[in-house]
């Protein structure tokens, strides 16, 4: 067997291989293999032989294990948090964020994706039928009702505000580098729990909006970065800055009428627009009674019992549903949880614009992204994450587990992925956002 060290290449050597690999990749569209493999072979000539067998054995799992169930023990193992400290001390920084980030803040979306997409359906294959609008408008009150509502007055609690803070410690740092101190902060939240925690932290931060007075949602503003100067000195230092990419819109976000673009209202003030005329709906058994159906996952006799329910209201009670249903669309600038995403172009055009960003940023050379609460259930963002960890050798993933047993899920929409790893918790304990934040600390220290 060859001594590995020996057969180091020279200096000379060791430029060409880059230079060929860099020509390659651009020019070429080689199998992800190939690149991969070129890749281990330019971190063994820069690590030598000992990079080569930490490769090797990050091949064999890639399961990093997390101490989840007990404060006397480190939150996870020193070779561990050597390897994080690498990846992400030389990574572009991406966060993908879901429903398990706001969890206990914020409720969650329960079984209702599954009865959004039926009615959906239904109102394709039926579209002038007056009970399947009424029952689907239904459905968006006690929507409002259960998940958007309590969200009035919401404040970010300390685990979320500890985990941004955590977050933005891993770029703060950074010195004169090629690399931006920026985290990017992907989610399909409707909330505001990400931006009220940067708020918290007295962080910039970009949320896709530009001008004070009358903000504007542009999706130029988050190729920005920011800069303080000395008075005294002409020396000038980047600042750490966070994007807040929404990408299933926002109670934030408001439709503008001024050449249809997307405006910025607070939370509660959209809240109250919408609800304006409606308080006895919202509040109605009606609706009451929806919100019992909905617990269920949705089928032919929860279809039919809500249809029942539909045909039981009043000529009058029923035009107040839809007209409802027709203020939640005009007031709401958000994605709503079916198959059939948009009702309009303005929503449908900066979703595929925010999924754009995604992928491009994933695109990138040293690209990390890492993931929690987020169960990649939207389609595009599944696939767009499997195609990138297909053809990018040089992106990471990281996928935070919230108990052991979830892992065997994200094993199976990401197999065969090398460049994929996954918190796991040991046995008997969970990663939530403490859990989490105290690996990325750890990464930093």
């Amino acid at each position: 067997m060859l001594n590995t060290v020996a057969c180091r290449p020279t200096p000379i050597s060791h430029r060409i291989l880059i230079k060929s690999y860099r020509s390659l990749t651009l020019n070429f569209k080689l199998s992800p293999s190939f690149l991969m493999t070129t890749m281990r072979l330019y971190n063994f000539i820069n690590y030598g032989e000992r990079g080569l067998v930490e490769d090797r054995a990050l091949q064999q799992s890639r399961i990093i294990e997390v101490n989840g169930d007990s404060k006397d023990r480190q939150i996870i193992d020193e070779e561990r948090c050597k390897f994080l400290r690498k990846v992400f001390a030389s990574a572009h920084i991406n966060m993908l964020l879901g429903s398990g980030f706001s969890a206990g803040v914020v409720p969650t979306l329960g079984h209702r994706e599954s009865w959004f997409q039926s009615f959906d359906a239904l109102m394709r294959d039926n579209p002038t039928d007056s009970i399947w609008q009424t029952a689907r408008g239904l459905l968006r009150a006690e929507y409002f009702k259960s998940v958007m509502l309590p969200l009035e007055g919401k404040q970010p609690d300390s685990l979320q505000v500890a985990f941004i803070s955590a977050a933005m410690q891993l770029v703060a740092g950074r010195g004169a580098t090629m690399l931006p101190k920026r985290v990017n902060f992907f989610t399909t939240n409707y909330d505001p729990m990400i931006e009220s925690s940067l708020e918290t932290l007295v962080q910039p931060f970009n949320d896709g909006f530009t001008g004070r007075m009358r903000p504007a949602f542009d999706t130029s503003s988050f190729s920005r970065l920011m800069y303080e100067q000395s008075l005294f000195m002409e020396y000038s230092s980047q600042v750490a800055t966070a994007n807040v990419f929404k990408v299933h819109g926002s109670l934030t976000w408001r439709r503008q009428n001024v050449n249809a673009g997307i405006g910025y209202s607070s939370v509660d003030d959209t809240l109250k627009d919408c609800l304006i005329n409606f308080e006895d709906l919202i509040s109605s058994k009606a609706v009451e009674k929806v919100g019992i159906l909905v617990q269920k996952d949705c089928d032919d006799a929860g279809v039919n019992n809500l249809r029942l329910l539909a045909c039981s209201l009043s000529g009058d009670d029923s035009h107040i549903v839809n007209n409802f249903a027709n203020q939640y669309d005009a007031t709401l600038c958000i994605v709503n949880p079916a198959k059939k995403k948009f009702e309009e172009t303005v929503l449908e055009q900066s979703y595929y614009d925010l999924l754009r960003i995604y992928a491009n940023e994933l695109d990138r050379n040293n690209s990390l992204l890492i993931v929690f609460g987020f169960s990649f259930a939207d389609e595009h963002i599944l696939g767009l994450t499997r195609r990138a960890i297909r053809s990018n050798p040089q992106l990471i993933v990281i996928i935070s587990c919230y108990t052991r047993e979830d892992a065997t899920g994200y094993q199976s929409l990401f197999p065969n992925a090398d460049n994929v790893y996954l918190f796991i918790p040991t046995e008997g304990g969970v990663i939530g956002l403490r859990e989490l934040s105290e690996v990325l600390k750890c990464a930093v220290k």
